[in-house]
């Protein structure tokens, strides 16, 4: 039964058939409600009127509570709630409804087996897409079911019995209130999905709902690649927190084997149904797409999924030598950064030999050549898989990252940053400088005191501190700008394996960190990149992960 002032959803209705239109006939059967008590959350909610508008907050606010960050380690923020009214980093502008590109409400169904990267999957494209101001969680079925069950054997979750059904509604449920009640725009449905009567089942749920549904399989025909899965799955999976290593890939492998018999890859009948569907094979590097009628943000998403790798490296951030103030001027190192330059990158190659990292392990840092740079008894076949690098040129896609067993320094094209990598060189590490790396332009008060600023442009002042990350003093560029230029970069970086190292100023390390740890624009200008030490970000399926490598002091060697 269906009703036309049915109150479901009906805010949509300008978005999906133009402004001025009518609300659309819903369904109005209520969704199951989960049992009460065991839920992931108390209800799926992210918005919540006691949080601050930070962006309306008055200057004296501002003033008195201006964050200084003390520190950045820690895990990202992709799985965390946020609020209805949140502005992403790289968001273009908001709407009254809280979604973009005309594209109403998207539900991303996740199908393939444990072991094929769908909760890699379903958070870089959740990182990606809010990292653009598309409201999107992830929804893993995991979570529910150790929500609900400590230990259940996997073939009960095959049939459609009690248990099964049970967390289902229970995901589901929380995902149609975040449409309805939280603005959100895009839910990944992240579960093994493994029959076409399911997923035809959902489709037809939202489908009612106008919820417009794109089902991504993730297929893989490398062993090699499902091996590294269940490696990484057994040594971070929620599933097995506090395990042995060796009994969490066997009960994982144990997992993969009871799964297979049942599992139906997408095909046939879920053309049959007119399902939408992309087969994501051996992460990227085979894409096919299935009954495309995609809109503008779904294509964004299959550009993503072009781009897409299963991480293995780390991403390191260093502060390029400060020892210019004018925005304008374009010194070389002087003395100090030229120490500086040499203790990062001994530092640095130094802690990858540790990881026993094979592209690393012939440098000697207690050799130096000539001229101070340290000694490598590198063969001649490493020499040779780099002889494709010339540093002052941009080379075409996939020449960098390749190799898991590889890393890459970017720099930006000022003077003291490209002479940073001098001894990164000598080692044998390519180089490449982008121009997008170059430091934000401060505008009119490059060369001027906080103090001067404050005098000089009262007005701009006041607008400055109540949203930093936004605000753009005469001839200036925003965190903002500098988010939009990356762009190109942290797209690269997606597609790349193997480790990456960014030597740059900290207003550029702000966002690239904002981008792979989920951070709030209010976040970003205040994240603090000491000269003293190394940030390092490890990829994670579930989340990223930063800490801190001290800058050791290798001048007397």
């Amino acid at each position: 039964m269906t009703s036309p002032t049915s109150p479901v959803f009906a805010e949509d209705c300008e978005l999906t058939n133009g402004f001025g239109s009518e609300p659309i006939s819903v369904s109005t059967t209520p969704i199951p409600a989960a049992n009460s008590g065991r839920r992931t959350t108390k209800r799926w909610s992210f918005h919540n009127d006691s949080k601050p508008n930070l962006v309306e907050r008055p200057s004296e606010a501002s003033n008195q509570g201006r964050r200084r960050l003390s520190d950045i380690t820690g895990v990202d923020g992709v799985h965390k709630e946020i609020d209805a009214n949140h502005i992403s980093p790289a968001q273009l502008y908001s709407t009254e409804s809280g979604r973009l590109f005309h594209a109403g409400k998207i539900c991303i169904v996740l199908a393939g087996l444990p072991g094929r990267g769908k909760t890699h999957l379903s958070v870089s494209l959740t990182r990606y897409l809010r990292w653009l101001g598309v409201k999107t969680h992830s929804f893993h079925l995991g979570d529910y079911r150790r929500r609900n069950f400590d230990d259940l054997d996997q073939s009960l979750f095959i049939e459609d019995t009690k248990l099964r059904l049970k967390i289902i509604n229970e995901c589901t449920n929380d995902m149609l209130n975040f449409f309805e009640n939280d603005k959100g725009q895009v839910a990944i449905y992240d579960a093994v999905n493994p029959f076409p009567k399911n997923r035809f089942e959902l489709h037809e749920k939202f489908k009612n709902l106008n919820i417009q549904t794109l089902f991504i399989e993730s297929s893989v025909t490398d062993d090699t690649i499902i091996m590294k899965n269940m490696e990484s799955a057994a040594a971070s999976s929620p599933d097995y927190a506090n395990w042995d290593y060796d009994k969490a890939y066997k009960d994982y492998s144990d997992r993969i084997k009871a799964l297979m018999p049942y599992y139906i890859p997408m095909g046939d009948e879920d053309d049959n149904n007119k399902l939408s569907y992309i087969k994501f094979i051996n992460f990227g590097e085979r894409i096919e797409l299935h009954n495309s009628n995609y809109g503008y943000l779904i294509n964004k998403v299959v550009f993503f999924l072009m781009n897409s790798r299963i991480k293995s490296g780390s991403v390191f951030f260093a502060r390029c030598h400060n020892n210019s103030i004018n925005y304008s001027d374009d010194p070389p190192l002087d003395t100090n950064g030229k120490t500086y330059a040499k203790n990062l990158c001994y530092t640095l190659i130094e802690h990858l030999q540790k990881q026993r990292k094979e592209y690393v392990e012939n440098i000697d840092l207690g050799i130096q050549d000539e001229d101070g740079t340290p000694g490598t008894n590198t063969p001649t076949s490493l020499k040779q898989k780099r002889s494709f690098s010339l540093d002052e040129k941009h080379l075409p896609a996939g020449a960098d990252g390749v190799d898991v067993n590889s890393m890459v320094v970017w720099t930006s094209v000022k003077k003291r940053t490209i002479e940073s990598t001098k001894y990164f060189k000598a080692a044998n590490i390519n180089v490449r400088h982008r121009i997008q790396l170059s430091q934000k332009n401060p505008g009119v008060v490059g060369s001027m005191e906080e103090d001067e600023i404050k005098e000089a442009f009262p007005t701009e002042y006041e607008q400055y501190l109540k949203d930093p990350y936004h605000h753009r003093f005469s001839r200036a560029e925003s965190y903002h700008d500098l988010a939009i230029k990356i762009e190109p970069l942290i797209l690269e970086m997606e597609r790349m394996s193997g480790d990456v190292l960014i030597i740059a100023d900290e207003s550029v390390l702000r966002v690239f960190y904002g981008y792979l740890m989920a951070s709030s624009c209010f976040d970003i200008p205040y994240l603090p990149f000491s000269q003293d030490e190394i940030i390092e970000i490890k990829f994670n399926a579930y989340a990223n992960v930063a800490s801190q490598i001290p800058i050791k002091d290798f001048s007397c060697k």
